[in-house]
């Protein structure tokens, strides 16, 4: 049935029920912030043996895939006119997804992709509720770290008449978790922060690196805490002074949970301290890059509380000056 020329949406699976299994809690959906005006037209949801998500554009034979398999949530989304050109749509799902701890993948967009060839070989939904234009469109792949697995995304964006259409595919291996909210039990000196920060500079020009030790996380979590963190107003001005000047952010983790799982919260880990200083500090982003190595470097042994806070951290290492 269709209401104002649209599909109404369509649920296939209507409950699911929540366990909670010793303080942790089932993989949660994806919480996109959305425009005033956008309306979900389509949900569906399935477990599948294998969901294919693009690794590259069509090569003039075939566009390579991976396979996933678990529990497949499908959602489509028209956008209001207001919401901007497919572009614009993009870079605003690609921002949120990031702040969100998901790693971008592949991106690309219509002809890049590789056009008709491309939208075909996916499993991107038909209309009348998904709309694809084939020469304005949009396709991108995100991964983010749970508690032992990892979770992938496919989104595709086009844009017909005056409206913006999303398709959000999501796969999430069956029974994954949520990773775990916890607080760091580290004490922290009041006066700690702004010796860091006149530290962290020092280390970092003498010994090519600096441990940002004002910057912590949660076991599996990749979100910063705290509003101002004193080693990263160090570096951003530092940063500034030579554009010449480079770094990687090399995120670190614990041994809790898969190698995979961990090297991909690492990496979301050193994207989080990336953005803060180009959004909140306003960094060159060329200056800038981030990488993620897992439990890979630890500084500390991983079986005890303290040894674990240790390894989840980001360093910085200077590359050029």
């Amino acid at each position: 049935m269709t209401q104002n020329g649209r599909a109404q949406p369509i649920v296939r699976c209507l409950t699911a029920v929540l366990v909670s299994l010793c303080g942790v809690l089932p993989a949660a959906g994806l919480d996109l912030d959305w425009p005033t005006g956008a309306e979900l037209v389509r949900i569906e949801t399935d477990r599948v043996a294998g969901f294919r998500i693009a690794t590259g554009p069509f090569d003039g034979r075939a566009v390579p895939t991976l396979e996933f398999a678990g529990d497949l949530s499908q959602e489509i989304w028209v956008l209001p006119d207001e919401a901007g050109d497919s572009t614009r749509i993009f870079a605003t799902i690609e921002g949120q997804l990031t702040a969100q701890g998901y790693t971008i993948g592949f991106a690309c967009a219509d002809i890049g992709c590789g056009g008709f060839d491309f939208r075909f070989a996916l499993p991107i939904a038909d209309g009348p509720s998904m709309h694809v234009d084939l020469g304005r469109f949009h396709y991108l792949t995100a991964s983010r770290a749970l508690v032992d697995a990892v979770e992938h995304l496919a989104v595709t964006i086009s844009q017909g008449g005056q409206h913006g259409y999303v398709h959000v595919a999501r796969v999430t291996p069956v029974g994954a978790l949520a990773v775990p909210v916890t607080s760091s039990t580290r004490q922290t000196d009041p006066h700690e922060g702004a010796a860091d920060a006149e530290g962290v500079i020092a280390r970092l020009t003498t010994t090519g690196s600096a441990v940002l030790s004002d910057v912590t996380f949660a076991t599996g979590a990749s979100a910063l805490a705290g509003d101002r963190i004193e080693s990263l107003v160090a570096l951003a001005a530092y940063l500034a002074e030579d554009p010449r000047r480079r770094i990687v952010l090399v995120g670190h983790t614990d041994t809790e949970g898969s190698r995979e799982a961990n090297i991909a919260v690492s990496r979301a880990r050193a994207s989080a301290v990336r953005a803060y200083l180009v959004d909140a500090l306003g960094a060159d982003p060329a200056q800038i890059e981030a990488e993620g190595i897992g439990y890979l470097a630890p500084r500390a042994s991983n079986s005890t509380t303290a040894g674990r806070e240790a390894n989840r951290r980001v360093e910085a290492v200077l590359i050029a000056y």
